[in-house]
């Protein structure tokens, strides 16, 4: 193509549609040109047809009825210029429906059916959750993605092994089509394979991304880039302490009339998940033994652990996680990817740990959470939030990282006030904050403003 994004056969195509219908001719020429907007330099993809008709005509066109027109005088270019496949992805009733839907969040429903449909969507996956309109670096990995699953749709990856075999399931076409994704994301570099491979391209574009939705989240994240980057690796102190946990409940306990441990489980798991150092100095019922009501509560919520028929016992896939897969299920759920108050205190938490900060002088955190909460337009019954307001937000998650010992004690600073103990962040448990913190930058869609 030149500048224009026009080529001989372009040109062609749409002088004769002129001769023929100047308006068609008029509609291919618009659809043309927002088609090559959203294309790579080589030219239209499955994958940027798709964008453009069912992202981005949906907005540009004057109504869903030129959207439409727009879409089917589209549809006869391409059907000119070969691109039969494109043309019906033009002319189809999908392009028509996802055109004409009004509400914004059916549409969103439906783009996502029909781009999972498809075949050559970046499917979401354990490394990453796409951004439903991804910009900048995201856009170009998406579109490299989509091109490499095209290819490998007509090369006939998805199809039988054996000639009239027996076709893909549902769900092993979706596993091989998440191969493909994250391995273009991890093997894949930039250019001339002088950048970081794609992933990690990714995760700067991402924290660029949120940087610029607030200025305080924006310092939240300054000093971080290399944790982040690091903690695609993981460590096992943390997941160590889960293990040994589990292993204390066996096949199943048995749980009291109230729903709790028993006093010889609890002082079982006190003496042998807790180091002596940070042993409870009082062990009896699990409601009075802090660390191991609040560990066992979170192996609840990410669902190692689960009550049945009064017991408390392992989930059906704990039983199946290795020392990897465990660290992946508590980077994932310990706070999760949802765009909420406490979520965000996690966050201010989670970096403080990483760059060394006090996480037990609560009065600083809620303080860098309170301008956090107020820059994103968040407000506490109606009214900006203060310190007093956001302070309560981070307790949870600072007594579930202390159980899991990301934690330790730290002398109090003789010149400051008042002369009490801190609690900071392991090398490892910065390790696992700048984890968790990963996690959400790479799996949180954006909150649309």
């Amino acid at each position: 193509m030149n500048g224009s994004g026009m080529d001989d056969a372009v040109w062609a195509a749409l002088s004769y549609f002129d001769s023929v219908d100047p308006a068609l001719a008029a509609d291919a020429r618009l659809g043309w040109d927002g088609l090559v907007d959203v294309s790579p330099p080589a030219g239209p993809t499955q994958h940027s047809v798709q964008t453009f008709l069912w992202v981005y005509l949906r907005h540009a066109a004057e109504g869903p009825d030129r959207a439409v027109d727009i879409a089917r005088a589209l549809g006869d270019l391409l059907d000119r210029l070969g691109r039969v496949g494109y043309a019906e992805i033009a002319r189809s009733s999908v392009t028509e429906e996802l055109v004409r839907i009004p509400d914004d969040a059916a549409w969103l429903q439906r783009y996502r059916a029909a781009t999972e449909q498809s075949g050559i969507g970046a499917v979401d996956s354990e490394l990453v959750t796409w951004q439903d309109a991804p910009t900048g670096v995201e856009r170009t990995i998406v579109e490299k993605i989509g091109e490499t699953l095209e290819v490998a749709t007509i090369a006939g990856e998805f199809e039988p092994a054996k000639p009239g075999g027996r076709p893909l399931g549902v769900n092993a076409e979706a596993v091989r089509r998440r191969g493909i994704t994250d391995a273009v994301l991890t093997s894949d570099r930039g250019k001339d394979n002088s950048e970081a491979v794609l992933l990690e391209q990714l995760l700067d574009h991402r924290i660029e991304l949120w940087s610029n939705y607030s200025a305080p989240r924006a310092e939240l994240y300054l000093g971080l880039r290399e944790a982040l980057h690091d903690a695609a690796e993981p460590v096992y102190g943390c997941v160590r302490r889960v293990e040994s946990f589990i292993g204390c409940i066996g096949d199943g306990v048995m749980l009291t009339d109230a729903g709790y441990l028993p006093d010889d489980v609890v002082a079982g798991i006190a003496r042998t998940v807790f180091p002596v150092a940070e042993r409870p100095a009082f062990i009896g019922r699990e409601l009075d033994t802090e660390k191991v009501r609040t560990l066992r509560r979170l192996l609840m919520r990410v669902r190692l652990l689960r009550r049945s028929a009064g017991r408390l016992v392992p989930t059906a896939r704990t039983r199946q996680l290795s020392s990897d897969g465990l660290w992946r299920v508590l980077t994932a759920g310990i706070v999760g990817t949802e765009y909420h108050p406490d979520t965000i205190a996690a966050e201010v938490v989670l970096a403080r740990m990483i760059v060394g900060h006090d996480v037990a002088d609560s009065e600083a955190t809620a303080q860098d959470l309170t301008r956090l909460l107020r820059a994103e337009g968040w407000t506490h019954t109606g009214e900006e939030p203060a310190p007093e307001h956001a302070e309560p937000l981070a307790e949870t998650l600072v007594a579930e990282l202390s159980a899991l010992g990301a934690l330790e004690r730290s002398e109090p600073d003789l010149s400051a006030r008042p002369q009490t103990p801190g609690s900071v962040a392991t090398e490892e448990g910065k390790r696992f904050a700048a984890a968790v913190l990963r996690h959400r930058l790479l799996h949180t869609r954006y909150p649309s403003t």
